[in-house]
């Protein structure tokens, strides 16, 4: 039996999202205000701020001005370092309160090289664990059937990456041809990084890798949405204008303004690529402007507890998950089928599977997905095949019996969207499947069951309560 313990939203090349930082990295804060119009956003809460940190970090760049009319700025000294790199390290280092003693000077690559470490890092990576993912995606309505995911993994983060640190090798990846601008962005953001796997309070925190993330795939979209959202604000808050000065050329053009790929891409991979830099610089902006840096450095000590509150800042250490239990269900599922993961079903997971069918007449819009996930308690899901025949299995637990109606009422609606007429009340057929929703109280469950189980046995046991 095959078990991948994977969230949905935590996907094959897990090492992306460990080291690897994505082109629009460099404007969380738009993405932040594009996507979360409902709301006052952070960046300007930023903008607007009169608190010691970030007038600490207002002079780092009021001390950079002059730094433009240096005329040796790319000159690189004995340790492989120019001037503007020794200005941006010293800004993010000075910002962020995190020092190294050795600095790290960084490796440039052409986009070429990056493809080729792209496909040499998918090499562990076999065609059953990408058909198995993929299986996943087809059910959810990510994905079509016959999407190549190998390649557009390669394609997409090729296309996005702006740079990345690798902590194993301790090496700082920058894309070589870049505009100075850009570069020093991406700089100032990776070496943030640097300074985070380097710093002893963070180590056992961040000691974490693809084995790790199989069997904890919630902590590590937790982990790396602090870490990148980290890294975002840190970034954001350093003047690279002044720092690199007229080394800033308007006209240029970046190597990666080109995101056909990204644009292109099904609704899924976009917000799952997105969700760290976005959510992640949510998160720990909030944090910061509570207490500057100091308030930030106690998140690797003292973890949010769910993806919700990432996404929900104001309920970090106050709404705690519950704990949900999926057996029976299990076992009967693990008798005759290949359970290929199982894990946590939270609140971002939701929020997707209603919003981000490959085909636009499913989607329930932004609004509507968000504030039916909103009052998520508590989530698990089962993903199992058998006889190529695919099974999903969810349960989930809200904060109230209105919450479960709320939701109940958004996943009926998608169902109708996707599958059609009902064939009986919260019913519907899907290929050789069925699809059924039933809600108990304030417990959700949501299935996608293959003709060769026993949807009867499962449906009478929700019905009598034995899962409670």
């Amino acid at each position: 039996m095959s078990e991948k313990e994977k969230t949905i939203l935590f996907v094959v090349l897990a090492f992306v999202f460990i080291c690897g930082c994505i082109v629009t990295s460099c404007c969380a804060g738009s993405m932040f205000i594009l996507s979360r119009t409902d709301r006052n956003t952070i960046i300007d809460i930023l903008n607007n701020s009169t608190s010691s940190d970030i007038s600490y970090s207002a002079g780092i760049q009021a001390e950079s001005d002059n730094y433009g009319n240096q005329t040796d700025l790319d000159v690189k000294d004995e340790n492989g370092l120019s001037e503007a790199e020794k200005m941006i390290i010293s800004a993010t280092e000075k910002t962020r309160n995190l020092h190294a003693e050795e600095k790290l000077a960084p490796v440039y690559q052409t986009e070429d090289e990056l493809r080729d470490f792209m496909i040499a890092q998918m090499e562990d990576a076999t065609d059953e664990d990408f058909e198995e993912e993929l299986g996943l995606y087809n059910i959810l309505g990510f994905a079509p059937k016959d999407f190549d995911l190998r390649q557009f993994y390669i394609d997409m983060y090729t296309e996005q990456i702006a740079g990345f640190y690798d902590p194993d090798e301790n090496k700082m990846f920058l894309i070589e041809g870049d505009t100075p601008y850009n570069n020093a962005k991406t700089l100032a953001h990776e070496y943030t990084h640097y300074l985070q796997y380097n710093n002893p309070d963070f180590q056992s925190v961040l000691n974490y890798d693809d084995d790790f993330c199989e069997e904890n795939g919630e902590t590590c979209v937790i982990l790396d949405a602090l870490i990148e959202g980290d890294a975002t604000l840190t970034e954001s808050l350093i003047d690279v204008d002044k720092i690199i000065g007229k080394y800033k050329t308007i006209s240029d053009e970046s190597i990666s303004s080109e995101s056909g790929v990204f644009d292109n891409a099904p609704k899924y991979f976009q917000d799952m690529l997105l969700f760290p830099y976005v959510y992640g610089y949510d998160f720990v902006s909030y944090q910061y402007l509570k207490g500057g840096f100091n308030k930030v450095d106690e998140l690797y000590t003292n973890l949010p507890q769910s993806v919700e509150q990432i996404m929900h800042p104001e309920k970090y250490l106050k709404d705690l998950p519950v704990d949900v239990t999926l057996e029976p269900f299990r076992s009967i599922i693990d008798e005759d089928f290949d359970i290929i993961q199982e894990n946590v079903l939270n609140e971002s997971d939701i929020n997707m599977i209603l919003s981000c069918g490959y085909e636009r007449d499913w989607q329930l819009s932004e609004r509507q997905a968000a504030a039916a996930a909103d009052g998520w308690g508590g989530g698990g899901f089962i993903f199992a095949e058998k006889d190529d025949a695919p099974l999903f299995f969810a349960k989930i637990v809200w904060d109230t019996e209105k919450d479960a109606e709320e939701a109940e009422t958004a996943f009926s609606l998608y169902s109708d969207n996707r599958f059609g007429d009902q064939v009986e009340s919260n019913a519907w057929k899907y290929d050789d499947s069925s699809v059924y929703l039933v809600r108990m109280g304030d417990i959700l469950y949501w299935m996608v069951l293959p003709g060769n189980i026993d949807s009867g046995h499962i449906l009478n046991l929700i019905k009598n309560g034995s899962s409670i």
